[in-house]
């Protein structure tokens, strides 16, 4: 079986990175996330994110490179999770449900992450980390 397509920000400001703690009640309720989603039908994976920033923050965003990709099997569904550098327009604000927080990235360590992204951050603080 081939993974699902999903895409995810990575945004940071004044060394803060933003995160999305899932909504109590749906799947991974009450974990952190980076934000983003799953593509749609024809969409690029930069369109998707797109798309979803702007339903999920209601902010512009601009998609720069590829920073990680992770696969992860969850009992509903197998995933590939992409992430990008992302910039964004604006303040983000929780449109679906959700928390938005900026933390530092030794505070990340700490969350309770959705799975997949645990392996995103793991493949993704090296990066950052060595950068700071």
């Amino acid at each position: 079986m081939r993974p699902f397509p999903v895409v995810s920000a990575f945004i940071q400001r004044d060394s803060r990175i933003l995160l999305a703690r899932r909504p109590e009640g749906k799947l991974r309720g009450g974990l952190w996330e980076f934000p983003g989603g799953k593509l749609e039908e024809g969409e690029s994976p930069e369109e998707a994110l797109r798309r979803e920033i702007k339903e999920e923050l209601g902010v512009e965003a601009e998609v720069g490179r590829l920073l990680a990709e992770v696969e992860h099997r969850y009992p509903e569904v197998y995933i590939r999770l992409l992430c990008y550098e992302t910039a964004i327009q604006g303040e983000p604000r929780p449109l679906e449900g959700q928390t938005l927080s900026w933390f530092l990235p030794h505070e990340i360590d700490d969350l309770p992450l959705a799975p997949a992204d645990r392996k995103l951050w793991s493949v993704i603080k090296g990066k950052v980390l060595k950068n700071s």
